[in-house]
């Protein structure tokens, strides 16, 4: 996470300040972690003076004491009277551990979404998100969201190719009429699959583990099977018992590209 911004109110530029001048003693504190101290005494300062710099300030101790939305309200009081970035950013780290100690140990997911995804429309455009959406991913992941996690890991990475190559294979799923498989097993042939690559459908008869079974071959060697499945099956692909019955003698497949990391999807050639 981002340090704090301190906000110096006796300087007229505004800029950011990582030191308190005119309250070293609540700097101390804060530094001490003696949050409950800081607290009161941030409070007898407002009573005389109530600027947007200690509010800011005492927004950050009351996060530091697990008081997130009090903290959000004294953000939001600071912003309203001093429209700064320093102040976004702490109201966007504040919500960022909000959501953290939400998501776990609370589990509250739901909950924890949403306040991440507030965060991230609190941070400034100058500051790098790549930590609220890495939180994100993980708490997308655990609501089993899989295809928006895995956009958020790769916006965390700054990996923006592989995320419009990732959104163009979500989007050919959702709208293709081509019928799909899953090609699994491939590793334990000591096969690679490549993109583009054209291979064979073989009902395997003789398969005692499944009569639905289908092999995929290369140059006449079985190097995977359709995946048949729930657990390795997608909701925009066709099991081996889904298409055994359509396909004939040398039916043909083409490579397309691996979903998730995991999934070799493949269509069915004419």
């Amino acid at each position: 996470m981002k340090d704090y911004l301190y906000i110096d109110s006796q300087d007229d530029s505004h800029q950011a300040r990582f030191k308190v001048s005119d309250t070293p003693k609540i700097d101390r504190l804060i530094k001490e972690k003696r949050f409950s101290e800081a607290l009161i005494e941030i409070d007898r300062i407002l009573e005389i003076d109530c600027s947007y710099s200690n509010l800011n300030l005492k927004g950050i101790i009351l996060e530091n004491l697990g008081e997130f939305k009090q903290s959000i309200e004294c953000f939001d009081k600071a912003f309203n009277m001093h429209q700064s970035d320093d102040i976004q950013l702490n109201r966007a780290n504040c919500l960022y551990s909000w959501a953290k100690v939400t998501f776990f140990p609370e589990g509250d997911y739901d909950k924890a979404l949403r306040l991440i995804d507030c965060g991230l429309e609190s941070i400034p455009e100058s500051e790098d998100p790549s930590e609220f959406y890495f939180l994100k991913a993980e708490i997308l992941e655990g609501m089993n969201q899989l295809v928006e996690a895995h956009k958020c890991y790769l916006t965390a990475h700054k990996e923006f190719d592989r995320l419009r190559e990732f959104e163009s294979q979500c989007d050919y799923l959702s709208n293709t009429t081509d019928t799909l498989v899953n090609i699994v097993g491939s590793d334990f042939y000591n096969f690679t699959p490549e993109i583009g690559g054209i291979l064979t459908l073989i009902k395997d008869d003789d398969n005692e583990h499944d009569p639905d079974a289908v092999a995929v071959a290369y140059n006449g060697e079985t190097v995977g099977y359709v995946a048949n499945n729930s657990y390795t099956l997608i909701d925009e692909v066709k099991s081996a018992s889904d298409i055994r019955n359509q396909i004939g003698d040398n039916q043909k497949i083409e490579i397309l590209f691996v979903y998730l990391g995991e999934y070799v999807i493949a269509k069915l050639l004419d």
